[in-house]
């Protein structure tokens, strides 16, 4: 009877976690919005069940598996914004439950792995709330590396085979992290070869050779159904993005605040967990070396150095203090192992540091909104987001270029205003905006030739780029294709993403009200018909 109790009650625990980690991304999720970033894959997870698709269709850098993710969310339970919220949802709920039943595992007491997943999932997904590239690269790598200790740990087949999955996963996510955590696999399982023997290792090498290739063609095969053209695939995910890489490695600054003020509190749980380690080693024997919990050690060294350089090198706002509660789990449960003057001390400063980081963090990052330049706005000002579409119904819009009241009912006016103007044109149009969610609220497919329009060329190639040719060839093959006829920009989008790629006499160009240019396509223009 006590075992069910005990069983029960860990089952309950397990239910929490994943429950909460739902619940706390949607409450930031419904917690005004960024656009760029907000509906990123909100059109994109629509159109795919009309029939259009990434690389093909439209012009990505990254993110395609989580559109494809969002499609099937969409098929299942409809298509609206708390369904959207899903996708970053469940993810951030299935990690933190993979960390809770890690730490049980490894052996840590069931409370404490309890409140160490907690503060994960409060810290993980929720600094976004929608889906993002960065954040679903980031944990799908993250699942991979709990699947790697585990396999370290237990030398089980189905734990080999889901690391280069979810690492596969992870980069169709976004190319960076995921790379970077490949190599520290990679280097975790040369370091893991050492001191086995070579039965075990050929074993090893054949599960994540055949896994891989299996996941290699499976994706060739999936193209070839979809009729997406390998070279596409090639140019939009790998080839161009390499050019904004170039270009961002020379601009690089590893500076005082960069590398060590920005990560201090992870410095400080590394520095707790690498003094637990080398305590330990002092204890034990030459053997150490070979021990899951040296490979640990080195796992959250080899972690953090790949995700703060991700941030330092994306220059984007800092997401991955979810690693403080990690990396304190594993030092905890280090602690228990050693007998240690003031042990009880040690224990209680590491769960301070995370709890005190965690409200700090939590209130800067998902209550602020920081993320998404969210943290000088005031959220007593926000409008029920119903007022432009029922679709909406939960979402509290505020955005950071729009802060009071009487702005953000204008935006939401104009943004109903545009969807009229859509519904009343029946010709064949596309709408190049950074609010990409306007198929979705038409039940019409008007989503432009790119996912994203930031001003730069992170999401597509400029003149300057030597990829410009194979992304404007994309533009005009797709106006041909679906007979656009018209092509409106509103506002937040510059008219340099048409003009620049398609010559202007091919258009009319009319100045509507708001700022909403409308051009209408010439069909004497010979590079159009």
């Amino acid at each position: 009877m006590s075992l069910m109790k005990l069983f029960s009650w860990h089952g309950t625990c397990s239910f929490l976690i994943f429950i909460f980690g739902v619940l706390i991304c949607h409450y930031t999720g419904n917690r005004g919005i960024f656009p760029i970033d907000s509906f990123s894959h909100y059109d994109s997870g629509y159109r795919i069940l009309n029939g259009e698709h990434p690389f093909r269709d439209y012009w990505i850098v990254s993110g395609f598996f989580i559109d494809y993710v969002q499609s099937i969310i969409f098929y299942l339970f409809g298509t609206n914004w708390q369904v959207y919220l899903l996708n970053a949802s469940i993810l951030n709920g299935l990690t933190a439950l993979l960390v809770y039943k890690l730490f049980k595992k490894l052996g840590l007491d069931f409370k404490l792995s309890f409140f160490y997943a907690i503060c994960f999932a409060i810290l993980a997904y929720p600094s976004s709330g929608t889906p993002f590239v960065d954040h679903h690269s980031t944990l799908l790598s993250l699942v991979a590396i709990i699947f790697l200790i585990l396999a370290l740990e237990k030398n089980n087949i189905l734990y080999w085979s889901l690391i280069p999955i979810f690492l596969f996963f992870a980069f169709l996510s976004k190319q960076v992290p995921a790379a970077y955590i490949l190599l520290v696999v990679i280097v975790l399982i040369v370091i893991h070869f050492l001191h086995q023997n070579k039965k075990d290792i050929i074993k090893i090498l054949i599960i994540l050779f055949l896994t891989s290739i299996f996941l290699v063609i499976s994706l060739i095969v999936f193209f070839k159904f979809l009729d997406v053209n390998l070279d596409s695939f090639f140019t939009q995910y790998l080839f161009y993005p390499n050019t904004i890489g170039e270009g961002r490695y020379k601009n690089i600054s590893y500076d005082f605040k960069n590398v060590f003020l920005n990560f201090k509190f992870i410095y400080i749980a590394l520095i707790f967990l690498a003094f637990i380690t080398f305590k330990i080693l002092k204890n034990k024997n030459k053997h150490f070396f070979k021990s899951l919990y040296f490979k640990i050690f080195l796992i959250n060294i080899l972690l953090f150095l790949s995700l703060a350089q991700h941030v330092i090198f994306t220059k984007n706002q800092i997401f991955i203090f979810f690693l403080i509660p990690l990396v304190s789990g594993f030092a905890h449960n280090g602690l228990n192992n050693l007998n240690l003057n003031y042990k009880k001390i040690f224990s209680f400063v590491l769960i301070f540091l995370t709890l005190a980081t965690t409200l700090k963090y939590h209130n800067r990052f998902n209550v602020d909104r920081k993320f998404h330049e969210l943290n000088n706005v005031l959220f007593s000002e926000a409008i029920e987001a119903k007022e432009l579409n029922k679709q909406f119904t939960g979402l509290k819009w505020i955005t950071p270029d729009f802060k009071n009241n009487r702005n953000i009912k204008s935006e939401i006016n104009f943004l109903k205003k545009f969807q009229e103007i859509l519904l009343i044109d029946k010709t064949n149009k596309i709408v190049l905006t950074n609010f990409s969610f306007f198929s979705v609220i038409t039940n019409s497919n008007v989503s432009g030739y790119s996912r994203w329009y930031p001003g730069d060329n992170s999401a597509f190639p400029t003149k300057e780029n030597k990829f410009f040719i194979d992304y404007k060839n994309l533009i005009v093959s797709i106006i041909k294709k679906k007979k656009i006829q018209t092509i409106y920009i509103l506002p937040d989008v510059g008219e340099k993403n048409l003009v620049d790629y398609v010559d202007p006499k091919c258009f009319s160009r009319q100045e509507l009200e708001s700022q909403i240019i409308k051009y209408e396509i010439n069909n004497k223009c010979g590079d159009l018909f």
